[in-house]
């Protein structure tokens, strides 16, 4: 009937999907590396594999793409393309079935389904409607993979979607997007094992938090700040200061901070990486202006929030849950870190400027090239550590925020500046979008949104689709119509 394919992974390999598959443990390696040896690798990244079923549809006679067709021929095919894509599916463990020809195969794969996180369907030839129509009944997301010829059964899907039911179609003479195609699976299962920390004076709105749970998975864990102290003061001097030197040696400007300013940043960095090992976390978010830590003698996060973004993990501004959610979907479906912005617009140039102090350097994936950057002070009080980053422009950009549990605001645009100037928060990334009076007549929920390198709206659409949420067009749809949005009249995060 098929195996179970499982291939080993180390916790300390943490695994992202990208545009071409996978973030591998060299990562992490890399990470190490660039760090001098500064830190000794935490056990950080994903807890379990992703859970994958298998399963070949396909008939003997179908007529079409033929009268006959070679059954185990074909299947062998996609075997041999699958193999050369294992390096890339490192963190999948794929629940195999086989080629299934009757009810009777069909319910044992069934049984062997019910604990996956998607089903793959190669679709082999015509007439397999049948079958599919009986594994949407487990109510687990399903991906209709079919190369040219192979069958008609395309046609149907929107009309299942209609009825609510858990299924896309992959159309494509390209087999390497097998990865692009179970992306949503990896990031629902890496949701269900996520942990947040949220530091602050007080904790997270439990209702929220187990909101998240119960959609998601997801677990929210408050520390508070004598916590977070004694993990600033128990950080190793060394590591430190070996994160300052290269700090301060990559920067090309070192403008406001001091050497012991940026020293107590990368104290913070080492308490923040200990705290999220020790709570076996993947993103921090603080509230580091309001918590006063400079005048706890502690540094600020955004150096540190920096690291963590660039390697594949998450550091986020104001103790921003929805935006650390959102950080959360796109790193674990499309393997980029979050820019969380305070957005302001120019209708002149039919732009929003995207401004904060944290920006990682790495926006395009942990194996992308950093960004230059000066270090400068938090402009809002003048006094710590953060970067002035030099956003990568002439790109395509993502801009998201998810409300609640089922609604997602989403846009894309273009990069078409990164300016330098000492107004706003320190970096700043304009974004060119269509419709932007629209979007300005219909902006809710707060002040911040999360941006994202590249153009993921498809990768969005399935995901949203099999996590049940609503995919709500910022300068497309009338927001205004649409209930559970937040309108409060005063300025928030």
């Amino acid at each position: 009937m098929g195996k179970v394919m499982n291939t080993q992974i180390s916790r300390r390999c943490f695994l992202t999907s990208t545009a071409a598959g996978i973030v591998s443990c060299g990562v992490i390696a890399g990470f190490a590396q660039r760090l001098a040896a500064a830190t000794s690798a935490p056990q950080l990244g994903p807890k379990s594999k992703v859970r994958v079923g298998k399963i070949y549809l396909g008939n003997q006679h179908p007529g079409w793409p033929a009268f006959n067709v070679d059954l185990p021929g074909e299947m062998k095919r996609y075997e041999d393309n699958l193999a050369k894509l294992a390096p890339k599916l490192g963190d999948v463990e794929f629940v195999d079935v086989g080629l299934i020809g009757n009810a009777p195969q069909l319910a044992q794969a069934k049984e062997q389904f019910k604990n996956v996180d998607g089903i793959l369907v190669m679709h082999l030839t015509m007439g397999i409607g049948g079958h599919l129509q009986s594994l949407m009944e487990l109510g687990i997301p399903i991906v209709l993979f079919s190369l040219p010829y192979t069958g008609h059964e395309w046609h149907t899907i929107a009309s299942w979607q209609r009825q609510g039911k858990l299924i896309e179609v992959f159309p494509t003479s390209r087999f390497e997007d097998v990865l692009v195609a179970i992306r949503p699976f990896r990031a629902l299962h890496r949701l269900k094992e996520a942990r947040i920390l949220h530091v602050n004076q007080s904790p997270a709105d439990p209702d929220y938090c187990n909101a998240i749970k119960e959609k998601f998975g997801t677990d929210i864990k408050n520390i508070s700040l004598p916590e977070l102290q004694k993990a600033y003061e128990a950080a190793d001097q060394s590591e430190a200061m070996a994160d300052c030197r290269r700090w301060m040696d990559e920067a090309e400007k070192i403008v406001e901070p001091t050497r012991e300013e940026i020293l107590k940043s990368s104290l913070m960095f080492i308490a923040m990486r200990n705290l999220l090992a020790e709570h076996e976390a993947e993103l921090v978010t603080m509230n580091c202006l309001g918590m006063n830590l400079i005048g706890r003698g502690m540094g600020y996060p955004c150096l540190g929030f920096v690291r963590l973004n660039n390697l594949g993990l998450g550091g986020v501004c104001e103790a921003d849950l929805k935006s650390s959610m959102t950080h959360l979907i796109f790193s674990h479906l499309v393997g980029k870190p979050g820019f969380v912005t305070d957005p302001v617009f120019d209708l002149s140039t039919s732009s929003i400027i995207h401004a904060h102090c944290v920006a990682a350097t790495q926006m395009e994936g942990p194996d992308s090239p950093a960004a230059a950057y000066h270090i400068r002070s938090h402009l809002e009080d003048g006094k710590g550590a953060s970067l002035q980053v030099r956003m990568p422009i002439g790109r395509p950009l993502t801009m998201a925020r998810l409300i609640g549990t089922d609604k997602l605001l989403f846009a894309t645009g273009e990069a078409t500046d990164s300016p330098f100037v000492d107004y706003g928060c320190r970096t700043k990334l304009t974004m060119k979008v269509q419709n932007i009076e629209r979007m300005l007549e219909n902006w809710s929920c707060g002040l911040h949104r999360v941006v994202f390198y590249g153009d993921h709206t498809q990768d969005v659409r399935r995901f949203c689709r099999f996590a049940q949420v609503r995919l709500l067009h910022e300068g497309v749809d009338d927001l205004q119509k649409v209930d559970g949005l937040e309108w409060e009249p005063h300025v928030h995060a």
